[in-house]
């Protein structure tokens, strides 16, 4: 059975991979979810809202802790967690650090990863700021992506991202908020 893991870090994160965690936790595959706490309070409500319950939680949120210290705190402890957890697939969403940071981290362990709203694009690279930066390193590591349009598409392409590793699957939120309907 192959083993994926899930990184999530903020709201935006826990509300958009819900619906992709939930699809994948009743399919063949290993599916794990690791919380890395960049937003603590915040995503722990989100999660248990959609009842998805993480396998691992680094709880790295520090009381004012800067880029540099964050950025170095999840590599750390995302690097322990694939070594130790060794799966053949990680899933990141968006422009977050944890985003980044977990796609960097795979990439320094050779394991694939898979981009959800992969693409998006501002085309500057303080706005906003980190996480324009985040998304454009994040399209040059991943080997699968997920864009939300068919633009955020025509972006990856234009990048030099071969178009066979592009899918385009809508915005994960409009399935969240068909979810919270339900």
């Amino acid at each position: 059975m192959k083993k994926l893991i899930f990184f999530v870090g903020t709201r935006p994160e826990g509300i958009k991979m819900a619906p992709v965690i939930k699809l994948f936790k009743q399919s063949k595959f290993e599916t794990l979810v690791c919380n890395t706490g960049q937003h603590k309070e915040l995503l722990d409500q989100t999660l248990s809202f959609f009842d998805v319950k993480p396998e691992f939680n680094l709880g790295i949120m520090q009381p004012n802790q800067t880029l540099d210290e964050l950025t170095s705190r999840l590599l750390t402890a995302i690097s322990a967690l694939l070594e130790e957890q060794k799966p053949e697939l990680i899933f990141v969403h968006g422009d977050t650090t944890t985003c980044y940071v977990a796609a960097l981290a795979a990439y320094f362990k050779k394991i694939p990863v898979a981009h959800i709203e992969a693409g998006l694009r501002t085309h500057n690279k303080f706005s906003p700021f980190p996480e324009e930066m985040n998304r454009v390193m994040v399209g040059r590591l991943a080997d699968f992506h997920f864009s939300p349009t068919e633009q955020a598409r025509k972006n990856l392409i234009k990048e030099g991202i071969l178009p066979s590793n592009v899918f385009v699957t809508g915005n994960t939120v409009i399935d969240a908020l068909f979810e919270t309907i339900d």
